[in-house]
Formats: C-alpha cells, sequence, structure tokens
C-alpha cells in the first residue's frame, strides 16, 4: 500500500503552526538582539572625536596612526595650527611665512574634507603632548 500523497506532504512539511512559531521566535529574538544591543538615541561625538575619525580615514595612512609620530610620507602634525591644516587640506599648499618641516609636495588637496577642518583641528589639538 501507497501512503497518499497528502499523508507524504504532511510527514516532510512543517505544518502551519510549526511556521508561525518559527516566525514568531525569530522575531523575538531580533527583539531580544535589539534590546541587549540598545538601540537607543544616537551617540553626539566631540568635534575632537569626529576629527580622529576623519584624521584615521583620510590621514594616518600618511602620517601615522598617531599623529605625534612621523608617518612613512608625512610628518607628525599633532597640534599644527588651524591655518596649517587648512592651507594644506584645501590647496597642498603652506600658509605665508610657514617654513615645512619636509620639503616634499607629495600631499594632494582634499577639498571634500572642508566642513572638517574644525574637528581635524580639535583631534590635533587633543593629541598633542601637553
Amino acid at each position: 500500500m501507497r501512503p497518499s500523497q497528502e499523508s507524504r506532504r504532511a510527514a516532510i512539511a512543517p505544518g502551519r503552526g510549526a511556521i508561525a512559531a518559527l516566525a514568531f521566535g525569530v522575531a523575538a529574538g531580533i527583539a531580544a538582539a535589539t534590546a541587549v544591543v540598545g538601540c537607543g538615541p544616537p551617540r553626539t561625538l566631540t568635534p575632537a572625536q569626529r576629527g580622529e575619525a576623519i584624521y584615521r580615514t583620510n590621514c594616518a595612512s600618511c602620517h601615522n596612526r598617531d599623529p605625534n609620530l612621523p608617518g612613512a610620507l608625512g610628518p607628525a602634525i599633532a597640534g599644527a595650527p588651524r591655518a596649517l591644516i587648512e592651507a594644506r587640506v584645501m590647496h597642498a599648499a603652506y600658509p605665508a611665512g610657514y617654513h615645512p618641516r619636509r620639503q616634499t609636495h607629495l600631499m594632494r588637496a582634499l577639498p571634500w574634507l572642508a566642513p572638517h577642518i574644525d574637528d581635524l583641528t580639535a583631534y590635533l589639538a587633543a593629541a598633542a603632548p601637553r
């Protein structure tokens, strides 16, 4: 005797109740993970913290992860004045009267960082030894 096609499907596929229970379990797991991780309001960063993120993303590869140390291509820049940061980042130039530490001209302008000059300045000031 062959079992009917319907009884074979019932033996292979879970019932609707099992699928609903599985879906509920997944949703409950996501809700629990969300509560543990804490999806509260976004954290507010200080200018120095924002500047650190900008520095690590755009500057550290040439200067150094630690702005107090010279990098492979760029000098140590912790404590650099805003005028220097703005001139180098915006125009790949030096402010009037500034004498560079290195005589290379490898740095290119990074004009997309214009809104972050103050944040970079805050980070480099905070990173400088006191």
